[in-house]
């Protein structure tokens, strides 16, 4: 059955609309939880609060309009701080969402709903997620943890394209940020990066195509949980985006971002044979069928070809209401021959989830 080309767009600028409606919430939503605190802290007694107010714990920069250098102050003084870097990391994302409600050709416009409520907690911590995954991915604070994940995939994929690489496609889903695709773009590849989620799709665009100097915006990816901090300072510490120009990238370097399902975008036959090599990072397990991920693998690869993957098994859709495949290590493994894979190389690292994942 034929789909309506215009009612696909309209489905897709309402789901666009939908994400932006999540993003322009993020002030008041993250306020109001912050707030929460506020009045747990009025709630206890008296002699409690001030026990809490007489504390002189540093409060970093940058700080209140009121003061001009760092200050020290109790829990009370913590919590307007806290809403500070929320209303900090609002201008960042109001910037994003301003520069990408063109992304779909045409003006999207957020309907004003007048309250968080028809904001899904889900939503809320998918913008939460993007402010944490652009400090990992953008920022040098972010290095060592990417590097952990990254760099075991670079090296495999110049291990076995050690020469010229400017012919050699190479397919990167489940890009997220995009960084591990640029970085390979770096190196010589000419890669593709595939997304689904305009949770990812539009702050990478903004990265992407509209970074005039390095470590040109500052987030605070931390505020957003007051649990397992040894001091103030580290959950209000500022991290600066992005760390690398993107447009230092060589002007003759094949990089391009490709918006869609990957099973929906590449079991298309113009995409047979097409890659010389996929790279799949913390992707394989948002599959709720991991087999029909492999057989596009498969579909994509030319003869000779190479899939590189790192991730954990951590199922995405497990306790979701639809249906979802799944699998220990121990079954997955032997599915690799069965699916029209060799198995050359396989290491264990003990990397634990990223922030955001």
């Amino acid at each position: 059955m034929d789909v309506d080309p215009s009612l696909e767009m309209d489905e897709e600028r309402a789901h666009f609309g939908k994400v932006l409606a999540g993003w322009d919430a993020y002030l008041q939503y993250e306020l109001e939880l912050n707030n929460d605190r506020r009045k747990a802290l009025y709630s206890l007694p008296r002699a409690h609060q001030k026990l809490l107010g007489a504390l002189q714990c540093t409060l970093p920069m940058p700080v209140l309009p009121t003061r001009t250098a760092p200050g020290h102050g109790g829990v009370r003084e913590r919590i307007a701080e806290i809403d500070d870097r929320i209303r900090r990391n609002a201008h960042v994302l109001s910037q994003i969402a301003e520069f990408c409600r063109d992304f779909l050709g045409e003006r999207v416009e957020v309907q004003e709903t007048g309250t968080t409520k028809h904001v899904a907690d889900a939503d809320a911590d998918r913008v939460r997620t993007v402010i944490r995954q652009l400090a990992r991915d953008w920022s040098a604070q972010g290095k060592q943890e990417r590097d952990a994940a990254y760099t075991p995939i670079v090296e495999a994929l110049c291990a076995r394209f050690p020469a010229v690489r400017k012919k050699v496609r190479l397919l990167v889903p489940g890009a997220g940020l995009a960084r591990l695709a640029f970085d390979l773009a770096m190196l010589g590849f000419s890669v593709q990066a595939n997304e689904f989620s305009y949770f990812m799709l539009i702050p990478s665009h903004f990265i992407l195509n509209n970074s005039t100097r390095v470590h040109e915006h500052v987030v605070y990816p931390f505020v957003h949980s007051v649990s397992n901090w040894r001091s103030a300072t580290e959950m209000l510490a500022p991290v600066e985006i992005p760390d690398v120009l993107p447009s230092t990238l060589p002007e003759d370097a094949e990089f391009s971002m490709a918006a869609g399902s990957f099973v929906e975008v590449y079991a298309k036959e113009k995409e047979c044979a097409a890659w010389d090599a996929v790279a799949t990072c913390y992707f394989m397990d948002t599959a709720k069928n991991v087999l029909r991920y492999m057989e596009v693998i498969n579909h994509t690869l030319r003869l000779g070809g190479y899939w590189v993957n790192l991730g954990p098994l951590q199922w995405h859709f497990e306790n979701d209401a639809a249906p979802s495949l799944e699998l220990t290590l121990e079954e997955l493994v032997p599915l690799f021959g069965m699916m029209g894979f060799e198995l050359e190389e396989r290491r264990t690292l003990l990397l634990g989830m990223p922030q955001g994942a």
